[in-house]
């Protein structure tokens, strides 16, 4: 009966081991996905952000170099300070945004499956 008792012991460290690696795991995932949106808001960094028509056909498109985009309270849009004009920009509805790392705006904008060379400040070409 005890080595029963100590059998049975030792599986559940073990599966109290692995439990324990699970939640440290998804936790420190789950930690620098938070600190990667605190720095994107509170810091400045590279952006593609792209406006989509109700078709899903890209309407507008912003390189951003430089910038904090930040989220709308209450709201699906975002909102940032254009750097060159001084204006403040806000959007909403059908839009997607992608962190540049290390000045990669053509990979970030393959992410979005638009040409990054055709994403201008604001606009991008409609289709003839």
């Amino acid at each position: 009966m005890v080595a029963l008792s100590t059998n049975w012991k030792m599986k559940m460290f073990r599966k109290a081991q692995v439990v324990f690696m699970c939640l440290i795991v998804s936790g420190c995932a789950a930690f620098q996905r938070s600190c990667a949106v605190f720095n994107a808001e509170q810091f400045a960094s590279d952006w593609i952000v792209i406006q989509y028509q109700y078709n899903g056909e890209p309407i507008n498109c912003w390189k951003l170099q430089n910038v904090s985009v930040v989220n709308k309270n209450s709201s699906d849009g975002i909102y940032w300070l254009d750097p060159k004009a001084g204006h403040l920009v806000h959007i909403s509805g059908w839009y997607n945004r992608v962190q540049v790392n290390d000045g990669d705006f053509e990979g970030a904008a393959r992410l979005l499956s638009i040409d990054g060379s055709k994403c201008g400040v604001g606009t991008y070409p409609r289709p003839l």
